[in-house]
């Protein structure tokens, strides 16, 4: 164990000490990429690469195999047809670079990138939606899939084999944003949400400037029907504390933070008068994508066919994606064609 230990010490020793050199690329890159290295004790090579990635995975999976765990045939099948189509697909508009579990990720080439990855992703959803559905016969069945697009890092990554499984381990890695905020995107699609907002009613106390009350009052006028007094040039202002009522408006998560139910319900020291909680629940779309795909694709096409279903998302605790959030369904027409 101690040998095995130094060895292990001794590559991560070796991957911080030496550099990683990197060159733009505009094809998606495969593992025997002579660009990329596996290497322990040089420089290692890899490849940037600024396109659009997609994800796609099945909803309520862990669900459905406590549902199926006396069926595994059953759910070898679901698991099996779901991969089968979505890599099929992928492959036809893009490159699939993973898979794990029931998670399927495609990479696109640059060159319309936009209009592939949106393609892809109107194709993934009909069949998964109008076909394999109808073959799964599970009410909980359907999918998420989330596209962004960005730069990022390939590597070529894993650990040493001496056997016949060593080019297993020598996988490629995608490093960067757009991979994370797919796959964030991917999670959050298709699933129910429950954020409920509160509307808080507080009597708050504050000092405001007013003349005294002492005062001789000075020339009145009338505007609009209202009638004002002036005060007088050597009018006297005093601070007096004045006892109003303002509305908060709270999420969730502020509400239980900063609301304290004690023998007086407070809102940070405030004395809450009343409160009125708003429901806001519902379903995510079923296709997200980040801003910098939807304006992307807007600059190739001002009024593409397939993003005139995709509208701007406001999606309670939604993935931060510094672009926004657009979502909707796509539905290709041609499937009604298909006999199920």
């Amino acid at each position: 164990m101690e040998d095995f230990l130094k060895e292990i010490n001794q590559d991560i020793k070796d991957i911080f000490q030496y550099n990683i050199l990197t060159s733009n690329t505009f094809i998606v890159p495969t593992r025997h990429d002579d660009g990329l290295t596996f290497t322990i004790g040089a420089d290692k090579k890899g490849k940037l690469l600024e396109t659009c990635v997609l994800m796609v995975d099945i909803r309520n999976s862990t669900k459905i195999s406590r549902q199926l765990k006396k069926d595994k045939v059953r759910l070898g099948k679901i698991y099996s047809s779901f991969i089968h189509a979505m890599t099929n697909i992928g492959d036809e508009y893009g490159y699939v670079r993973n898979i794990i579990g029931d998670r399927v990720m495609v990479v696109f080439e640059p060159n319309d990138c936009y209009v592939n990855a949106i393609n892809c992703a109107a194709l993934m959803y009909t069949v998964a939606n109008k076909i394999l559905a109808k073959y799964v016969d599970l009410k909980d069945f359907k999918v998420g899939i989330g596209i962004d697009f960005g730069e990022m890092l390939i590597l070529k990554t894993g650990i040493k084999k001496k056997h016949e499984e060593q080019s297993e381990y020598k996988s490629l890695v995608w490093i960067g944003d757009a991979a994370n905020t797919a796959s964030k995107l991917c999670d959050f699609a298709n699933k129910d949400y429950y954020s409920p907002s509160f509307n808080v009613v507080c009597e708050e106390l504050s000092y405001e400037r007013v003349i005294k009350v002492n005062k001789i009052f000075g020339s009145t006028f009338n505007l609009g029907g209202t009638t004002y007094t002036l005060p007088p040039r050597d009018a006297e202002y005093e601070n007096k504390l004045i006892t109003k009522r303002n509305t908060h408006y709270l999420s969730l998560e502020e509400f239980k933070r900063d609301v304290d139910f004690g023998e007086v319900t407070k809102y940070k020291s405030n004395k809450v008068i009343t409160i009125h909680k708003k429901e806001n629940s519902g379903l995510t779309s079923p296709i997200l994508i980040s801003g910098n795909v939807y304006n992307g694709y807007k600059k190739i096409d001002p009024k593409p066919q397939f993003l005139m279903n995709m509208t701007r998302k406001d999606y309670p605790e939604s993935p931060t994606t510094g672009t926004g959030i657009y979502g909707g369904s796509i539905i290709l027409p041609e499937f009604k064609n298909i006999k199920i």
